[in-house]
Order: structure tokens, then C-alpha cells, then sequence
């Protein structure tokens, strides 16, 4: 829900199912105030929660058909916490009245009849509060900001890093280009930006610890001998086979289907082990057949190129940006666990570099989401790992500082 706008005068809404109460007051305090006025909570309610005004402050009756004002003031304190709350009743309603100011759901309560002067000082009082509160939260939104960019700025330096200390061949270059494609991924912006705002500021003395186990466990994880062992030599994998079978898995554990393979050959053999070609493309399919909108599937398309490397196309047409972005390892949030999902997507990347394959995913464009992917028809010999090479780090600095302005402030 929307808060205050700097842009805009602060209202007042007054809620009395008294229609005399509320035109009283919007003659007593309409020419000094912007007054909007309700007859029942369910109508304040939906003014408050529409999100189309600038609510500072609402007074509202205790006695009103329906509902009671202080049910109406622990709606909008649940929805709106920045709003300021005040009740007012008759004497017959005044323990009521203490109980809400007891239990924080208001911050006044005033006695009816209304004295117009004591009205008007809680009424200055009140938004004054207000102003200055919002005006503390806008402060600490953007130190937090700052704090948010550039903790996400050393994770994606601390993946760089990481990278050259893996036993995967290609191990830098694969992470290079799966950072480059993270951060090219513009629809991911607005919904990060809403993850890390709901970061609690009592919380951000444990995130570097959590960020320094974070990158631990995940170093572990990535280290599955399995993907990066040698091949046996001589070892051949039929790709159309192994990926109808990993299709056929994905769709019985679903009860429906998920995935469709298509390919223009019965069979494409890659000289690798049937092992590694069927963990890879499992990794790779059951992530992005939970990415599709309900109804939608995942297609698989399968060929041969002119090298005669294998060419594997993973498309989505109706993807839903929030399900494929919890499966990237660079943008799950703060004081979260790295789903397994995403751990075992970066390591189909890996694998296939490690094979000197190469995979990319190009940025999401009206709900079509790919992944391509290309295997060589033999695997690359080993090598010893390599680092980072600076160039890259800058080149993804410079994405990052463009991807920060396209998200405005992450934490705003």
C-alpha cells in the first residue's frame, strides 16, 4: 500500500455515520485543512485503502452501525501504519476509548461535544506528528537504500570471486554471463525493490553474517564433483532421449503436463556422460516449468547447428516474473535461503561450461522467457581454474550502476 506523498497536501478524513457531525466539521476545519468525509468504516475503508489520497490523519466516530470506529483504526493501522488515528466518543464509550489508546491502535481519543479549539491543537498536533515521522522514514529509507546497493554490489562481487575458486572449467565466463543476464532482466527491478523495502532495520546487523554464511553454504553446494568429474572416455548421451525422459518425470510429478519436448532429429548424441547431460537439463527444466503461468507450459526445443554442436531452447511463453526471479542466486533476498532451485540452476550453468557449452538468457520480453543453450559434441579438456579477470568486474559494475537507476532506490 502506498504512503505519504511529498507531492501533495496532507487530508484529513473524518468518519461519523452522523451526517450533520461530518458537515460540522468540514465547516469548522475545511478552509484550514484538505477534509474528506465518510458516513460508515466500510466507506473510510475504501477511501483509505484505494490508494487515490494523501491521508494523514483520520477521526473517526466510536459508535456506528456496523462496525465500531475502533475496529475501522485496526484495519487501517494493519494496512496503513503511517497514518495517524484518532477516536472520537461520547463519555458512555471513554473506557473503550483507553483501551485503544492503551493498545497503541490510536493515538488521541476526544470527548463529544467537540470543543472546536481542543479539536483544532490535536488536530495540528496530530499531523505534525505525522510530517515529522514521515520525514524520519524518508531518512531512513534512503540509508537503507544505500545500505541495500551496496550489499547487493558485494554479492555479485563475491559470485565473481567465488567463481575462480571453483574446479569447473569456464568457471568465471559462465558466472560473467550469468550475472550479465541477471542484471539485464528488467521486470525483476520493481519486484526486488519491494522484497529488500521489507527488510526490518532491527535485522541489518545480522545481514553481513548471514551474507558470509550465505556465500559458504552455497560454495559447498556448488561443488558437486559429479557435474565437473571427467568423462569416461568413449561415453556418449542421446540429449532427445534424456530430455523426454526428464519431460516425462517433470509431468507425473505435476499430474499434468508441464513440459514438451520438441526436436527436428530422433536423436542428437553428445560425446558426454549420460549422467551429467541428464542432471543438467533436470536442472535446468524443473525451474523454469514452475516459472509458467497456470495453464501454460514449458517447451523444449532440441537441434543440431552448423557446427554440429547440440542447440537446446528452453521457452516460456506466459512466465511470471516473481517465480523465475526465485531462482536467481544474485537477487534472493536478504535473511532468506538460497532456494535449492536457484543452487541448482547455477550449477547446470557451470556444468555446461564446464563442458564448453555456454547458456544465456536473454531479457524477458512480453512474458516470453528463454534460456538457450548449447552443448559441444565433445567436452572440453581440463583445466585449471580461473580468476576473475578485472575487466569483467567492471564491465558488471557499470550494468549494476544502470540497473540501480532503472530501479530507482531498492529499498524506497
Amino acid at each position: 500500500m502506498d504512503s505519504f506523498r511529498i507531492d501533495q497536501p496532507v487530508e484529513i478524513l473524518i468518519v461519523d455515520d452522523e451526517p450533520q457531525a461530518v458537515k460540522y466539521f468540514k465547516k469548522a476545519f475545511g478552509t484550514k485543512y484538505d477534509v474528506l468525509t465518510a458516513t460508515s468504516a466500510d466507506e473510510a475503508e475504501a477511501l483509505v485503502l484505494s490508494g487515490n489520497h494523501n491521508i494523514g490523519l483520520v477521526i473517526t466516530d466510536q459508535r456506528m452501525p456496523g462496525r465500531s470506529g475502533v475496529s475501522l483504526l485496526n484495519r487501517i493501522r494493519s494496512e496503513r501504519p503511517d497514518i495517524i488515528r484518532m477516536l472520537t466518543t461520547a463519555y458512555a464509550d471513554l473506557d473503550s476509548a483507553i483501551d485503544a489508546v492503551n493498545k497503541g491502535e490510536i493515538l488521541r481519543y476526544i470527548s463529544k461535544p467537540w470543543d472546536l479549539r481542543v479539536l483544532e491543537a490535536e488536530i495540528d498536533q496530530a499531523i505534525t506528528f505525522f510530517l515529522l515521522k514521515n520525514e524520519y522514514d524518508m531518512l531512513l529509507r534512503d540509508k537503507l537504500s544505500a545500505l541495500h546497493r551496496t550489499l547487493l554490489r558485494d554479492r555479485m562481487n563475491g559470485l565473481a570471486v567465488m567463481a575462480g575458486t571453483l574446479p569447473y572449467n569456464n568457471a568465471p565466463l559462465t558466472m560473467y554471463h550469468y550475472l550479465k543476464d541477471a542484471l539485464a532482466e528488467p521486470c525483476w527491478r520493481s519486484i526486488v525493490r519491494k522484497q529488500w523495502s521489507q527488510l526490518r532495520v532491527q535485522d541489518h546487523w545480522r545481514i553481513p553474517v548471514d551474507e558470509t554464511q550465505r556465500a559458504i553454504n552455497l560454495t559447498e553446494d556448488l561443488m558437486d564433483r559429479a557435474l565437473f568429474a571427467n568423462n569416461d572416455a568413449g561415453a556418449t548421451a542421446d540429449i532427445v532421449a534424456i530430455a523426454n525422459a526428464c519431460a516425462d518425470s517433470i509431468n507425473e510429478e505435476h499430474g499434468e503436463n508441464h513440459v514438451r519436448i520438441l526436436s527436428d532429429v530422433a536423436s542428437i548424441v553428445v560425446g558426454t556422460s549420460p549422467f551429467v547431460v541428464q542432471s543438467i537439463l533436470q536442472r535446468l527444466m524443473e525451474p523454469a516449468s514452475r516459472w509458467a503461468a497456470p495453464g501454460s507450459i514449458l517447451q523444449v526445443n532440441l537441434s543440431h547447428n552448423d557446427k554440429g554442436e547440440a542447440t537446446i531452447h528452453l521457452e516460456t511463453r506466459n512466465c511470471e516474473p516473481g517465480k523465475a526471479l526465485q531462482d536467481s542466486v544474485l537477487f534472493t533476498p536478504a535473511m532468506q535461503v538460497t532456494p535449492k532451485h536457484a543452487s541448482d540452476l547455477l550449477k547446470a550453468a557451470l556444468a555446461i561450461g564446464h563442458l564448453g557449452g555456454s547458456i544465456s538468457s536473454p531479457p524477458m520480453q512480453n512474458g516470453y522467457k528463454q534460456i538457450h543453450v548449447i552443448l559441444p559434441a565433445k567436452p572440453a579438456q581440463h583445466s585449471e581454474p580461473a580468476v576473475f579477470p578485472s575487466e569483467w568486474i567492471e564491465d558488471l559494475s557499470s550494468d549494476y550502476e544502470k540497473w540501480v537507476l532503472g530501479s530507482l532506490d531498492i529499498a524506497a
